[in-house]
């Protein structure tokens, strides 16, 4: 990073700006930066920044007293989740960067060597590993900025929806909300959080212990209000069980097989577009509910 940049950052009004110039004097500070570092701790609040520095100061002069924190602030919500979003994005990229030529050359290498690799315990490893590359994908892919066009939702939705007929099979999905729905936001993004809501509600209706194929409906509503655009996806299936909050994290599910990276794509494809996901139990099945913040003009 150029003097310049250096400078430009630790004085930016953005945060994020002053949070990479701070952890870059962190890892690189000289002697000639002390006067910065100091300056910059004169005037600094944001708790994260802060420390930051202290470790710059330390790096340089490991013998001065440590700065005591004056009054010190989180960062906003939404400056949280930008530089969640911002290094989400950047480690799945590097993940996926490493591991797929490796995993790659490994298939290749047992299908090669492997009589009977075909419904082998190696093959079965090899594709859920194959999953959580596409899974780190989309996660990815979510936690991008948004590119805000124009489109029609409900059109949207009757594609997505056939796109998935086949997984829900014999349940039927009714659909509920304004025709020539134009809204602005990310398709995929906004694709990407639908899919992962509809497969749910599928997959916990298809859950039930019902006769002759009987299942109860599935039904897509979707509508503008003053301040936002909203999707719900309301099923009458085996419903939640567990921790709402919870069910967010990677990792979390209760379906056998399943990598759990559904429901936090779909969660962290809405916070790209400063939107929210919501689950919503009922008396029976789900509500599941995304939102997004109509463009300023």
């Amino acid at each position: 990073m150029t003097p310049e940049l250096l400078s430009r950052k630790l004085s930016s009004a953005d945060p994020r700006d002053r949070l990479e110039a701070a952890r870059f004097l962190a890892e690189n500070a000289k002697n000639s930066h002390i006067g910065q570092i100091e300056a910059a701790l004169g005037v600094e609040t944001v708790a994260w920044i802060r420390s930051a520095l202290r470790r710059a100061l330390q790096k340089v002069h490991p013998d001065a007293p440590r700065v005591i924190a004056t009054v010190a602030t989180e960062l906003p919500t939404v400056h949280t989740a930008q530089i969640y979003s911002d290094a989400l994005e950047t480690t799945a990229a590097q993940i996926i960067h490493e591991i797929e030529p490796i995993l790659g050359s490994l298939r290749l290498s047992a299908e090669a060597e492997m009589l009977a690799f075909e419904g082998s315990e190696t093959q079965r490893g090899l594709d859920r590993l194959d999953a959580l590359i596409a899974g780190l994908s989309r996660l990815r892919r979510a936690a991008s900025a948004p590119k805000l066009e124009e489109l029609a939702l409900d059109r949207c939705i009757y594609s997505w929806i056939a796109e998935e007929a086949i997984a829900g099979q014999s349940i039927r999905i009714l659909r509920a909300g304004p025709q020539d729905c134009i809204v602005e936001g990310d398709k995929s993004l906004i694709c990407l959080s639908f899919v992962n809501g509809l497969r749910n509600a599928i997959d916990a209706t298809k859950a039930l212990d019902i006769e002759n194929d009987k299942y109860p409906d599935v039904i897509v509503n979707w509508g503008v209000t003053d301040v936002d655009t909203w999707v719900a996806i309301v099923d009458s299936g085996v419903g939640f069980r567990g921790n709402v909050a919870r069910a967010f994290d990677i990792g979390s599910t209760n379906k056998a097989g399943h990598l759990g990276m559904g429901l936090a794509t779909a969660q962290q494809a809405m916070t790209s577009m400063d939107g929210s996901v919501r689950l919503i139990p009922l008396e029976r099945g789900v509500r599941f509910e995304m939102r997004w913040p109509k463009a300023k003009v």
